[in-house]
């Protein structure tokens, strides 16, 4: 499929570029410097992108490479940091729980004094 694009590609290239060629209303000198200018400039385009490609392309092995090192420690930093909220945090939980429990017997005890001798 991606070869008969290509085919397709370079036939209409070739033949529309040999149409203009001859239908230019240029002399076939200009057409020539333009056209050699008109190829510098994509050689020179071509070789911009590439040597983007190639930055890119380091930039993205030296982040895969941070990452790979960052990652495991984070998780480690993390991993601590959640042991040690849990360790702080158990205590208050425990006593939050008995003071509940605490409340919770005291709604639940029936009242003892009648009210009739407090009024």
């Amino acid at each position: 499929m991606i070869k008969d694009f290509l085919k397709g590609l370079v036939f209409g290239s070739v033949v529309g570029g040999s149409a203009g060629l001859l239908l230019a209303p240029q002399s076939g000198n200009d057409t020539r410097r333009k056209l050699q200018q008109n190829l510098e400039e994509a050689a020179a385009t071509q070789e911009d992108l590439n040597q983007s490609i190639e930055n890119f392309s380091a930039s993205l092995k030296r982040t895969q490479s941070l990452v790979t090192q960052l990652v495991p420690d984070l998780q480690d930093s993390l991993k601590k940091d959640i042991e040690a909220f849990q360790f702080q945090a158990e205590p208050r939980i425990n006593r939050i729980k008995k003071q509940a429990e605490i409340l919770q017997e005291h709604l639940d005890i029936p009242e003892t004094t009648d009210r009739s001798t407090k009024d």
